[in-house]
């Protein structure tokens, strides 16, 4: 099945997708929440290898499903997500990650994020569609636990499974005293899921329905919730909880490209691609009844010195959408994301209707819950957060540790200390063979084996304490134990404990999510089809440390940006405004149509998004958070592109074409601008 057989048909489903309800009682609704499934089973050579449902994205605690709204005649209203609640993938995130979390908190997470998806919502169109499977009450309507749910592809249908033997149907188990009773973890403590039947409650059957839960001689395999029933589609084994949301269905990175002048590819899915309706609207083809309709580029019939000022405008439109859903999101969960990238976002677009500007009524909308945890320190003023990706190296993230973050190492307790009552901290040695590079403000997670159970701590390291190379003194955070937990590690006093695992946790905050938004800045505004997203990065940083070499006490940064651009012409080559749009455009040309104070302020706002770059910079390092709240860290941000906005504004009226001619003689007569541009170029 090629491109060609998805192409979307306006108010129906892809061809070869049925339009599945979610649950059996919408079977007779008039409007249904439906998730978008392939109606047969495929060979890996065309979509197989993406499964049946078009999976959107697949999160650390959710999984993302194409759906839409669909009335009773099978026509689709509205596209949208369906996000189905899941820990299975917990289990590829670090030790330490794991531990800070259960299934309580995860519900408390994902109730947060409804909380904040409801927050961003209000001002605008709300995104939000309310099942009351959220898990978060809303006025009258009640929150209540989603059935498991499987679909039958064939007949478009929800099935929840049943027992056969007592017709009752399959729950998730929350009741801790019944998972005690049958011998399993608790489910507030843990992060195993089990479903049961709340009639036979702990004398019943239970099904393990999470990677590695415990069985016993209760539970049955997971198979036994088919029986009898075959081709049946998983969509929410788990019992998670779902969250239906309007669907944004264009990428952020599709859109930057596309306000540059590339063509919008539409949704993947395999080795295949879905067009809902968007391509033509994005690459210039005239919609019928058009008659050749500019598609919404205002400046189009200037050409590409108009596409240029609007592509300018626009860009700076979807960044400042971006650092606004980012702090608003960050203000209503109080925690930062620590895992953004442009697949966190995702760009709505408004109705199509000829001769309105098509491309201004995009919408960017935060789209991927963060993934921070806090740690359970317990102790200091300073909140420690932890990534899911701790390992993992992205261009949006910057590097925190250049040296071995995890390992195992030998410890020894030289002393066990008590404070406030119950608290202990341990004073001992860790050695190990890594390479350690720890920052001022650094913890380390260390498990150790006394007494037959593993202890979790958190401790500082200093070197210079240490008696010998490759050893580290340790003290550890107060933390609070049971008194046979004290006992046992007096008794472990001075025995070297081998094989401890342990995990470099950085102080991280906001400012690490800033740094995030200043490479995705860099990504939208100066990397342009020909310099790649490294080599802009490179040039911004380069930038930054040169301006923040020059500071002077009276000299604002867009003055100093200024003077090095006016001293240096190679920077007008490698950051100049002609990287907005794939379009040809001589640097001073460009110069011409953004103002030159203008860019410079433009410079200046993404180098102060990046932080311990020197005296310009918001933040001076990533756990520099404000006391009077974690976002506020965007605000210097948010403000620099709302005045960039209001004055890029004013440029979309005015006669370009005029505008142009009288720059070009001002450039020519009075800055030598082009001379030295050329020569820049000619000592490359």
């Amino acid at each position: 099945m090629g491109v060609a057989d998805l192409k979307y048909v306006p108010g129906r489903a892809p061809e070869g997708f049925v339009a599945a309800p979610i649950s059996a009682a919408q079977a007779g609704a008039p409007l249904r929440v439906c998730v978008l499934v392939r109606a047969r089973e495929e060979g890996a050579g065309a979509a197989g290898d993406a499964g049946r449902l078009v999976l959107l994205r697949d999160q650390i605690e959710s999984r993302v499903y194409l759906g839409c709204l669909a009335d009773a005649a099978g026509q689709v209203r509205e596209w949208v997500e369906v996000w189905v609640q899941s820990v299975a993938g917990l289990a590829e995130t670090p030790a330490a990650y794991r531990e800070a979390l259960t299934n309580a908190k995860v519900d408390e997470r994902w109730r947060a994020q409804v909380r904040a998806f409801e927050r961003m919502d209000r001002g605008g169109r709300p995104l939000l569609v309310r099942t009351g499977w959220e898990g978060v009450e809303s006025g009258e309507q009640g929150a209540s636990r989603p059935l498991p749910i499987l679909l039958d592809a064939e007949h478009g249908g929800a099935v929840h499974p049943r027992d056969r033997e007592s017709g009752d149907q399959w729950r998730l188990c929350e009741d801790d005293g019944v998972l005690e009773k049958a011998g399993l973890p608790r489910y507030s403590t843990s992060l195993h899921r089990y479903l049961y039947l709340p009639e036979l409650g702990a004398e019943g059957p239970f099904v393990p329905v999470t990677p590695g839960a415990p069985t016993s001689g209760t539970t049955r395999p997971i198979e036994t919730l088919t029986e009898g029933a075959e081709g049946l589609v998983p969509l929410n084994v788990e019992g998670g909880y779902v969250l239906v949301r309007a669907c944004a269905t264009t990428g952020l990175e599709a859109f930057i490209d596309v306000l540059g002048g590339a063509a919008w590819p539409g949704v993947p899915h395999g080795r295949t691609t879905l067009d809902l309706e968007l391509t033509q609207r994005s690459t210039g083809s005239p919609a019928p009844g058009t008659g050749g309709d500019d598609l919404g580029v205002f400046l189009g019939r200037h050409g590409k010195w108009g596409r240029l000022v609007e592509a300018f405008h626009l860009k700076l439109r979807v960044l400042a959408d971006v650092v606004a859903a980012v702090r608003g999101a960050v203000e209503a969960t109080r925690r930062p994301l620590l895992n953004l990238d442009p697949e966190s976002f995702r760009v709505r677009l408004g109705e199509w209707a000829p001769g309105l500007p098509f491309l201004w009524t995009a919408r960017v909308t935060l789209v991927r819950p963060g993934s921070a945890v806090a740690l359970p320190v317990g102790a200091g003023d300073a909140e420690y957060y932890l990534p899911a990706e701790s390992g993992a190296m992205s261009i949006y993230r910057p590097a925190v540790h250049s040296g071995a973050t995890r390992g195992r190492a030998s410890v020894r307790i030289r002393e066990v200390l008590s404070e406030r009552g119950e608290d202990v901290v341990l004073e001992g040695t860790l050695t190990t063979a890594e390479r350690l590079e720890l920052g001022r403000s650094d913890l380390v997670w260390v498990r150790l084996n006394v007494g037959g159970e593993p202890l979790d701590l958190y401790a500082t390291l200093e070197s210079k304490e240490a008696m010998a190379a490759g050893e580290w003194r340790m003290r550890t955070l107060p933390r609070r134990c049971t008194p046979a937990e004290a006992a046992a590690l007096k008794e472990a006093a001075g025995v070297p404990l081998p094989e401890a695992p342990f995990e470099v946790i950085p102080l991280l905050s906001t400012p690490f999510d800033l740094y995030s938004l200043g490479v995705l800045a860099v990504r939208t505004l100066v990397s342009g089809p020909g310099t790649a997203l490294a080599v802009a990065l490179d040039e911004v940083l380069s930038l930054a440390r040169q301006a923040a070499a020059d500071a002077g006490a009276d000299v604002p940064l867009e003055a100093r940006i200024r003077t090095l651009f006016e001293r240096d012409p190679r920077w007008i080559l490698a950051l100049g405004p002609q990287r907005l749009t794939s379009e040809p455009i001589e640097p001073g040309e460009a110069l011409d149509l953004i103002p030159p104070e203008l860019w410079w302020e433009t410079l200046a706002m993404i180098v102060r998004m990046f932080p311990g770059m020197g005296p310009d910079s918001t933040c001076a390092d990533y756990g520099d958070a404000r006391p009077e709240g974690l976002h506020v860290v965007f605000d210097r941000a948010a403000a620099d592109l709302d005045r960039l906005l209001r004055r890029s504004r004013s440029l979309i009226v005015i006669d370009w074409k005029f505008n142009r001619e009288i720059h070009s003689v001002v450039r020519k007569y009075l800055t030598g601008l082009d001379g030295a541009v050329k020569g820049a170029r000619a000592g490359r």
